[in-house]
């Protein structure tokens, strides 16, 4: 029986690359990854920027990232079949810059799923068929900012009832079901306990697979049901602080799906060197310490009483700077909440999943006297950030 070979590639942004990237810098960095990519039968990369000019930013936490329409020259190069657009910067520059990203990647001939004109146009599935059947992608990302409204155009933030509407429409119009989630804690090498719930419940609805991002480094993954479930990719192009080696590394997911057969898995971990000019794929001794490295991530998400305590760990390290932040009543009387606004941290702690939850496990460990534990499991994350190779 035909199988079909998926290939997932994580975070690419082209953030300060805007004047180089062109068609030999792109055949440059992606020249040791090509022959593994050219055997798939459908080529999947998350897109975390808008393709438009950089006039009109959003007021947010955090950077606003943009390229330009010729810098999808990267993305062609690669073989990209579809874009994945549900993530915190598609909406970077509104929705005037989020139209122009969708108009571009259909003039340019990219499938894209993750965003739209309006919520419901967001939440569609993607749809590709092959000789060993159909596959649907669903991507959704938690609730930042630039999301779509009922009116605006912007990404599927998470709504766990659309979420499960879309699901179920893909399984009842594909052979194959794809979820791609961008969420959960950045640089944290273990996902928290509600990433982990929330990814199962995806394969409940009815995903074969799920591809997590958005945390910048690489997490482990694990077999949920017969579901192949992996937790974070890593960066896949994406200039990033030279002090954070986990930045520069990830792996890319091979995903074979056949009718009647439970999908199979397969990792390509890799690193790129820190301009951002060369992705080396890992080959021999190299390959094997890394993923030895990501079984060693992965044992914990198999074990939830270890989860919950590498989480508390993890809110020791990044809590207390987010549970700073304070809502004030004259908040109230304003019109105007600038990027950098306290307001804007507030919000975004409030209805961002990942945020919402460390703060709240947060405050749970200071209530039941639990930090000086966390505090040493911290110890132990921040000895796993290390990269072996």
């Amino acid at each position: 029986m035909a199988k079909m070979t998926v290939m997932v590639m994580g975070d690419v942004c082209m953030e300060k690359k805007q004047d180089l990237m062109d068609e030999a810098y792109a055949k440059s960095y992606l020249a040791e990854c090509l022959p593994l990519l050219s055997r798939a039968d459908v080529r999947i990369a998350n897109l975390e920027n808008a393709i438009c000019a950089p006039e009109h930013p959003i007021a947010k936490c955090g950077p606003n990232l943009w390229q330009r329409p010729e810098n999808m020259v990267f993305f062609k190069e690669a073989g990209v079949d579809c874009c994945i657009l549900a993530n915190n910067h598609t909406g970077d520059f509104g929705p005037d810059g989020l139209v122009n990203t969708l108009r571009e990647l259909d003039a340019q001939g990219f499938g894209r799923v993750g965003a739209g004109m309006d919520l419901d146009d967001a939440y569609k599935p993607w749809y590709t068929d092959t000789p060993a059947g159909r596959l649907a992608v669903c991507a959704f990302c938690e609730n930042e900012f630039g999301g779509a409204t009922l009116d605006l155009p912007g990404s599927a933030g998470f709504d766990l009832h659309r979420v499960s509407c879309a699901i179920r429409e893909a399984r009842a119009h594909a052979d194959f079901v794809l979820v791609v989630m961008h969420g959960g804690n950045e640089h944290n090498p273990i996902p928290s306990p509600n990433v982990v719930a929330r990814y199962r419940t995806f394969v409940d609805f009815g995903a074969d697979a799920v591809v997590g991002m958005h945390p910048h480094c690489p997490q482990g993954f694990e077999t949920y049901r017969g579901a192949p479930i992996v937790y974070s990719l890593g960066n896949f192009f994406f200039r990033w602080n030279a002090n954070d080696p986990g930045g520069f590394r990830g792996y890319i997911v091979e995903l074979t799906f056949e009718k009647k057969k439970p999908a199979a898995l397969a990792v390509h971990p890799y690193r790129y060197n820190d301009d951002t000019t060369k992705l080396h794929l890992f080959g021999g001794a190299e390959r094997e310490t890394m993923l030895a490295y990501l079984d060693r991530l992965s044992a914990y998400i198999k074990d939830e009483r270890e989860l919950r305590r590498m989480f508390d760990g993890w809110c020791t390290i990044t809590g207390p700077s987010h549970a700073a932040y304070a809502y004030k009543e004259e908040y109230l009387e304003q019109n105007d909440f600038p990027t950098g606004h306290p307001m804007l941290a507030v919000r975004n702690i409030r209805t961002c999943e990942a945020h919402n939850e460390l703060v709240t496990n947060l405050s749970r460990m200071i209530i039941e006297g639990r930090v000086e534990e966390g505090r040493k499991t911290a110890l132990e994350i921040k000895e796993l950030q290390i990269m072996p190779v």
